[in-house]
């Protein structure tokens, strides 16, 4: 038999262009698209949750502030004796501190924080929320990367089972079979690691989005137009107007301002106003009133007024860093995004619209015996090349666009 590559006939020729079918437990998983994602990202992650309990507690604190203190009820008998003789005092004495020189700066600072405290939840919700666009992002690759995979294995299970009835019939060389054999259990290794790396990342994007224990979810296609240009001027602009980090930083600063207000004025004392019943076992009573005010001799508050202005000073250079980053994030993420979206550009237009039309006239020329069952092969893995090529391309395409529009502050969605 000899060992060169043998002509077959046109009956011969493998359907590469039917379509393979979903496997049977991708069809029964919840499929979601971006923004149903995002919704239930909202309603379940337990990070986001972590954040808004935080800013709860805050928010209580800040209404706990406006509270008043409790008037202090005490009641005194004091007897008395010399002798045979006895005598008795009995008070009952109502006493309130006024709180006139820090309340209002108090009140001013608690409600600070609580708005720091939601403006610091809103930039974890944003920055989860990117965590949740990648991982979309991610499971919808991996699903189009394994049926992409499973389609082209469906190829080579043909032609190695094509290939074994013509070897018995005499009419293939044993250097085609074992050819066959070889390119068959590669494609079959690589659609099992398609088949792990979309379960894992349909696990991953599940532990974003839903509660605990619940099953795993599969993203949708990614849409084939790519994303729009956006302008560097326009992406600058977006981020200083509308980061979330921006007026966390803005709100913190707010924060300590009065919280160093608040320092400032605790120097001042509160005082207190105690009124009264006096009786005696003599027939004597009255009421009595008296008022208490602390002498601020050893302690006028200066320590906490220094470390007010310390932290006063850390915010407002934090915020001054949060706007360099920024501007230096959204440069970086629009060039890698314009960089990304004219590659992808030129390979669509240009190196892989061909793709699809060789492994066409592959076909044909196979069917026509004018090319070998091993150059068709050879042609679809060219053709798996191309199409993986386009689908990673796409991945880094979508991933970028979503990281420029969390740089410039805008809600993540699909166009």
């Amino acid at each position: 038999m000899s060992s060169s590559p043998t002509r077959a006939s046109p009956t011969r020729a493998p359907d590469i262009s039917r379509k393979v079918p979903e496997e049977a437990s991708a069809d029964s998983l919840r499929t979601v698209g971006l923004r149903e994602a995002l919704r239930l990202f909202r309603n379940n992650n337990l990070s986001l949750r972590r954040a808004q309990s935080e800013a709860r507690a805050l928010q209580g604190e800040a209404r706990q502030a406006r509270a008043y203190p409790n008037p202090t009820l005490q009641a005194t008998h004091e007897p008395l004796w010399r002798g045979g003789e006895s005598q008795s005092e009995t008070y009952l004495n109502l006493s309130q501190t006024l709180e006139w020189s820090g309340r209002s700066a108090r009140i001013r600072s608690a409600r600070k924080s609580a708005a720091a405290a939601r403006s610091r939840t809103a930039a974890d919700s944003a920055r989860l929320a990117q965590q949740v666009a990648e991982a979309y992002v991610k499971a919808a690759t991996a699903e189009t990367r394994r049926r992409r995979l499973a389609q082209v294995t469906r190829v080579f299970r043909r032609a190695d089972s094509s290939m074994a009835e013509r070897r018995d019939e005499g009419d293939a060389s044993g250097y085609a079979v074992r050819r066959i054999q070889l390119e068959r259990a590669r494609y079959e290794q690589r659609l099992a690691a398609a088949r792990l790396e979309a379960r894992s990342a349909r696990r991953q994007l599940a532990l974003l989005i839903l509660p605990d224990e619940a099953p795993s979810v599969a993203a949708e296609t990614l849409p084939g137009v790519p994303p729009p240009s956006i302008s560097r001027r326009e992406a600058l602009r977006a981020a200083l107007r509308a980061r979330p980090e921006l007026r966390r930083r803005q709100s913190e600063v707010e924060a300590q301002k009065a919280a160093l207000r608040a320092a400032r004025q605790e120097a001042w004392p509160d005082p207190s106003v105690t009124a009264g019943y006096k009786q005696q076992s003599n027939g004597f009573e009255g009421a009595f009133l008296g008022i208490g005010i602390p002498l601020p001799f050893f302690d006028r508050n200066r320590g906490a007024a220094e470390a007010a202005t310390a932290r006063l000073q850390s915010a407002q250079t934090q915020q001054t860093l949060a706007r360099r980053e920024i501007r230096n994030e959204v440069r970086r993420a629009y060039a890698a995004y314009t960089s990304t979206r004219r590659r992808s550009q030129l390979l669509n237009d240009e190196l892989l619209q061909g793709s699809g039309d060789l492994l066409r006239i592959a076909q044909t020329s196979y069917g026509e015996g004018e090319m070998s069952l091993v150059e068709l092969l050879d042609a679809a893995d060219a053709y798996r090349d191309a199409r993986l090529t386009r689908i990673e391309l796409r991945t880094d395409l979508w991933t970028r666009y979503f990281r420029l529009l969390r740089a410039m502050g805008q809600p993540l969605d699909l166009p």
